[in-house]
């Protein structure tokens, strides 16, 4: 489906709802304010005032603001400062910013820092938490096409849009031939396929799994996620490989499924992928 516009949105009622509660009449009547204008992207919205506004108690408002929040009218973040009426609420909630082509939009080529950055009054920020060596597990190992409890260098990144808004975070597993460039890895402005290439590797090809997840709760303290927020990660495993099909490295990297679009380019028909690289 391309969009839905808005007024698809507004015109298409949520199924299976109890039409004549009070709670639904409030529900409804607060999504055609959002989905019409009435309300602009970014305001906060205040629980206390739907209450009032409405005369439905807390645990209605509660469920009137998570149904929202799940068809992506209303973010639903951690609160950074409190403030009266928010003094003792742990959730803060905006009107969401509902085009998606909003979005971050990354070419999957390189760095994401320079995804982030496109746009932006700053550049985004990108910071090693982790270089450590570890030997593989089945799964790391044959990702890498080597045996289970051979050495592996870990490699985790974190990036950042700003200091409080954790993006993407990168956990890189690479064969133990790249431990003579640790003490490179460990400065954020390095680029690890620049280094491969010095090392003599020439990473030239990838291969992207993609899957849509819910947050677990490490992954909502790592991005400093509400407990209450609906959005999606993006989880990804990119495996890099050199022009004869040897595998450099690979990625588990996960973005934030509200911030992020992904952007690939890639060839229609088998003949044109090199041979080496086809049923990757």
């Amino acid at each position: 489906m391309r969009g839905p516009l808005a007024k698809d949105i507004l015109n298409t009622a949520p199924p299976e709802l109890r039409m004549g509660a009070k709670a639904t009449k409030a529900y409804l009547d607060m999504r055609e304010k959002i989905l019409s204008g009435h309300y602009q992207t970014d305001q906060i919205i205040i629980p206390k005032d739907i209450e009032e506004n409405y005369h439905i108690n807390n645990n209605s408002t509660q469920l009137l603001i998570l149904r929202l929040a799940m068809e992506g009218l209303i973010k639903v973040s951690p609160v950074k400062e409190r403030s009266w009426p928010n003094n003792a609420a742990i959730n803060e909630y905006r009107i969401a910013d509902m085009n998606i082509r909003h979005r971050i939009l990354s070419n999957r080529q390189g760095g994401f820092t320079v995804d982030i950055s496109q746009g932006q009054k700053q550049s985004a920020i990108k910071e090693v938490q982790a270089i450590e060596v570890e030997y593989a597990d089945r799964e790391v190992a044959e990702l890498l096409n080597i045996e289970p409890g051979e050495k592996v260098v870990f490699y985790r990144t974190i990036q950042k849009l700003d200091q409080e808004t954790v993006i993407a975070i990168s956990d890189t597993y690479i064969p133990f031939w790249i431990v003579e460039a640790l003490p490179e890895l460990k400065k954020p402005t390095t680029s690890l396929y620049q280094t491969m290439r010095q090392l003599g590797k020439k990473p030239t090809w990838c291969t992207e799994t993609i899957d849509i997840t819910q947050a677990s709760s490490p992954e909502r303290v790592a991005f400093k996620l509400s407990p209450d927020d609906p959005s999606p990660l993006i989880k990804i495993i990119r495996k890099v490989y050199n022009d004869d099909g040897e595998v450099l490295s690979v990625d588990f990297l996960t973005d934030r499924g509200d911030l992020y679009r992904l952007k690939y380019s890639f060839p229609l028909y088998a003949e044109d992928i090199p041979k080496q690289m086809r049923n990757k």
